[in-house]
């Protein structure tokens, strides 16, 4: 790129001093790397005070060499980041944060607060990038994501692709865009840890409903392809280039998960009702912090079917998600949840001998039965299904915390 960088910026609320030096060093190394490019020479990077209420995750790129990073969509992007660092690191549920950005999607300003900030709602200390180990995650991730961001727009510029196409034209810019952001990142040594947190992220808002791109599992298959032919980049000149390989592969697996749920109509109508249902009081602090396993007294035996678990959830169609389930024991009589990728399922039931037979209830619409039986190492296995049945759904397997 020949010619200086652009910066456009505007008032308003500031999105963090911290945030701010990262994203300037981010933007920087994007231009840097495109200045070989001579169809991106002048490109500028605009921090505008533009406001999407629809759509707050809302970077494009636009005329006269653009590209469009409002402050209000920075500033989501880092809190949501910095949700999911400290929540990983705090070993509570990241699911929180996709939930949160659901119920902002889908219901958007409400009289019950949903304009309530994600780190306030999500009960995420301000200083929570203190820490050093949530810091370092939340800078490498928002780093990453934002370059990802900057390098896809840069994408569009560099293909001069053209607004208000056929929807198959539409997809093929986006992969276009997504296959120059990859290219650009591998020359810059920058691994895309991001974008799977990203796309996860802004699905509830890229959706056909309210997108003339909406994100598509076949989007995501074609960038993680993508990724893995440009392995061979991202290794160069790293002083352990199989780690670096196992790295790449890893993130491509996780977009390959990420487009098989993308491309399942029962998960898509699951975020929908999550968003619709939510509210803000269901992400507070307090709530975060009852996740959070309760350590059982050394000399009391531990009951069965009482406790915190972890372990997997797969429905009839082979779909395994990860999931964390808490369950309280009184006499003979079991209550619970779990959270299994989608939200949280409530469920009810009964012990005899080393089975437990139990109601379940997700949301407003999905409820069923199952039967979870306890192995003699403490571990959990069983069969759920709908309304009455006790099987067809799927089945769960866990393992005590």
């Amino acid at each position: 790129m020949n010619g200086r960088v652009a910066l456009v910026t505007g008032g308003g609320r500031g999105i963090g001093r911290e945030a701010a030096l990262l994203l300037s060093a981010a933007g920087a190394r994007v231009m840097v790397v495109a200045r070989s490019a001579t169809e991106l020479a002048g490109v500028g990077l605009d921090f505008s005070l533009r406001e999407y209420p629809e759509h707050p995750l809302n970077f494009y790129a636009a005329r006269g060499g653009k590209i469009v990073l409002p402050l209000s969509s920075v500033r989501l992007v880092t809190d949501l980041t910095l949700a999911v660092a400290w929540l990983n690191r705090h070993r509570l549920p990241e699911k929180k944060v996709f939930d949160y950005a659901a119920m902002l999607a889908y219901r958007g300003p409400a009289p019950d607060g949903v304009r309530a900030l994600p780190l306030v709602a999500l009960g995420v200390p301000e200083n929570a990038a203190s820490e050093a180990d949530v810091g370092d995650l939340f800078q490498k991730v928002l780093v990453d994501t934002m370059v990802f961001i900057m390098a896809h727009e840069m994408g569009h510029l560099f293909h001069n692709h053209q607004a208000n196409v056929s929807a198959a034209q539409s997809r093929l810019q986006e992969s276009e865009a997504d296959a120059f952001a990859v290219e650009l990142m591998g020359r810059m040594g920058v691994p895309p840890i991001g974008i799977s947190y990203y796309f996860t992220m802004a699905t509830p808002f890229e959706c056909p409903a309210r997108s003339t791109h909406p994100l598509t599992g076949e989007r995501v298959n074609r960038l993680a392809a993508t990724l893995r032919d440009n392995a061979a980049l991202f290794v160069r000149d790293k002083p352990s280039p199989q780690h670096e390989r196992q790295l790449i592969d890893a993130i491509a697996q996780e977009l390959d998960v990420l487009a098989r749920l993308l491309d399942d109509p029962d998960i898509r109508e699951s975020t929908r009702l999550i968003g619709q249902s939510s509210r803000v009081a269901d992400f507070s602090g307090a709530n975060a912090s009852a996740n959070v396993p309760r350590t059982p007294d050394p000399g009391i035996a531990r009951q069965t079917f009482d406790g915190n678990y972890v372990g997997q959830w797969i429905d009839a169609k082979g779909t395994a998600l990860d999931f964390r389930m808490t369950l309280r024991r009184t006499g003979a009589t079991v209550r619970g949840n779990y959270e299994f990728g989608m939200g949280t399922a409530e469920l009810e039931g009964n012990v005899e001998g080393d089975q437990l037979d139990y109601a379940w209830r997700w949301g407003k619409d999905y409820f069923g039965r199952g039967k979870l039986t306890s192995l003699g190492n403490g571990d959990l296995q069983g069969t759920w299904g709908y309304t009455k049945r006790f099987d067809g759904g799927g089945t769960l397997s866990a393992t005590p915390r």
